[in-house]
């Protein structure tokens, strides 16, 4: 999908200054979100080394499989470290012997200590919200989930107590009304570097301080846990699509068919009239059409159990379900 960032050219204004050319920064960070960000801060000074996850094993061989922010750092020519616990002695020694000036941290994964937080001379962290709004670990899926029409984005002073730091610069970010968690993340990865350049020419210059978060306003973004995932055809057809666009491209909302999980990738909400069973489905013109508690969402892509993402009429013509037959728990099948 594509709309006007908040600001439309993300090129930096200012020639690279001396003291931004010798800035040792040390980047935290691991999901892919982050890519552009650190490619940015390889641009505004030195990025001594890259911390991120330890590489995980996934796949049906379990192979170790590293994280997005590693392959990045590799590609780029950077030292990249993982360690189990960033908070660890050892971890905190690599840390200092980098002689950083700037923590610059975004989507890593875990909390800093105050030990490690003490080491350069700004410790910040780039949080996808307008704070005190949705701290946590999933603001951009959790303002989707809610229906939010704005979010935004807030570098603030790094603390040990999660997204609680002083605010050194925010700025408000659009939600349109069929944004993907995925369309919204890559509008905030573009963003955030421009913003995090912003922030350390106001640090170097001495013109930007932090300011207290306010203490009203204040709401909670956890991390989506798998039984939020399964959709309840009875809530409203804005909630089911909210969630369906919170989830996508991962980790997916999803419903059972004839017994199986079927992941729903994409909807929108249709242009139906009528009342029947939550979760029966109306087969018509090619389209695919579902019963909610109200109103009906039409499901453009889906992704069958074991089987790869396809749209919703090679679905109809491969799995040839029926009008009435009813999406929902893996007991059930047809309308009675």
């Amino acid at each position: 999908m594509s709309r006007p960032p908040i600001r439309r050219n993300w090129r930096s204004t200012n020639p690279l200054s001396h003291r931004r050319s010798n800035l040792r920064i040390l980047y935290f960070g691991t999901a892919a979100i982050g890519i552009p960000l650190l490619r940015r801060c390889v641009s505004l000074g030195q990025v001594a080394g890259v911390v991120t996850a330890p590489d995980r094993r996934a796949g049906r061989g379990r192979r170790p499989k590293p994280s997005a922010i590693k392959q990045a750092a590799l590609e780029i020519g950077v030292e990249v470290y993982q360690p189990l616990d960033v908070n660890s002695p050892e971890s905190i020694k690599w840390c200092a012997s980098h002689k950083p000036d700037a923590f610059v941290l975004f989507a890593y994964g875990q909390i800093l200590s105050g030990k490690l937080l003490a080491i350069p001379r700004w410790a910040i962290n780039v949080h996808p919200s307008l704070l005190p709004a949705y701290r946590g670990a999933a603001p951009l899926q959790r303002a989707i989930m809610e229906g939010e029409e704005e979010t935004g984005i807030t570098i603030i002073q790094m603390s040990e107590r999660v997204d609680t730091g002083g605010i050194l610069l925010s700025e408000p970010l659009p939600i349109e009304p069929d944004d993907t968690y995925g369309d919204l993340a890559e509008h905030v990865s573009r963003a955030a570097g421009y913003l995090v350049e912003k922030t350390i020419e106001g640090l170097l210059d001495g013109t930007l301080k932090p300011s207290p978060q306010s203490s009203e306003g204040i709401t909670k973004a956890p991390k989506i846990r798998k039984e939020e995932r399964l959709i309840d055809w009875s809530r409203p057809v804005g909630k089911i699509h909210n969630l369906v666009r919170a989830l996508s491209p991962e980790p997916l909302a999803y419903t059972f068919f004839r017994g199986k999980r079927l992941e729903i990738v994409h909807s929108r909400i249709a242009d139906e009239e009528g009342a029947g069973v939550p979760g029966s489905m109306i087969l018509e013109s090619g389209k695919l059409v579902v019963q909610c508690g109200s109103g009906f969402l039409e499901v453009l892509k889906v992704k069958p159990e074991g089987k790869a993402q396809m749209d919703a009429a090679a679905f109809a013509n491969g799995y040839r379900p029926k009008s009435n037959e009813i999406l929902g728990s893996r007991n059930t099948h047809s309308c009675p």
